[in-house]
């Protein structure tokens, strides 16, 4: 491959990326506008992992819960493994 013709491709290749970044960059821009951009399910799908209920606070004393390991630390209620 000549120079030139390596020039000529790089070039090409180059005009292609801003259209595909400039598309991109509308697409999502009408999104916003539009109020349509959610999160992809890969992304909502680790914030609710990470959001669970944190059960390890017992701001008003115990919880009730038998299979809880802070209410319940001797496993009394527990089924033997």
């Amino acid at each position: 491959m000549s120079k030139a013709a390596k020039a000529k491709a790089k070039q090409k290749n180059l005009i292609a990326k801003r259209a595909r970044k400039s598309a991109n960059r509308a697409k999502y821009d009408e999104l916003k506008r539009t109020g349509q951009n959610s999160k992809s399910k890969r992304a909502r799908g680790q914030m609710k992992k990470n959001k669970r209920v944190n059960t390890i606070s017992h701001p008003t004393g115990p919880c009730g819960n038998i299979g809880c390991i802070r209410c319940d630390p001797e496993g009394i209620h527990r089924k033997a493994a």
